[in-house]
């Protein structure tokens, strides 16, 4: 009696596994497609390779520096030392921004008046 529930149990797993994996080769296209797809490096979108200027503050969050822009929007700030420097004061972050987790990479900050 055991030998048949683990026969079918091990039966239901195998179904499992092979539909799974039957809906991700449909969902890519196919097996090939989906090679080819893992062993292409990702491109960075253009937004993160364009280097850009990001004015505000730069204020103490929670342990960390960051940058309450102009524009309303919080940034995380990639060089925590760099930013302390200018802990409090308004300044223009020259850098590109990482959209998915919103962190500035700093190339430069300068203070500015307002």
């Amino acid at each position: 009696m055991k030998k048949v529930i683990l026969l079918v149990v091990l039966a239901a797993l195998g179904v499992v596994v092979w539909a799974l994996s039957a809906r991700n080769v449909q969902a890519s296209g196919s097996i090939v497609s989906l090679i080819a797809q893992q062993e292409e490096p990702a491109e960075p979108a253009a937004e993160e390779t364009e280097s850009k200027g990001f004015t505000g503050k730069i204020a103490s969050q929670e342990g960390k520096y960051i940058l309450q822009g102009e524009d309303g929007k919080t940034y995380q700030l990639d060089d925590q030392d760099k930013a302390k420097q200018f802990d409090g004061k308004n300044v223009k972050v020259t850098g590109t921004l990482d959209e998915e987790n919103m962190t500035i990479h700093i190339s430069e900050i300068e203070e500015v008046e307002v």
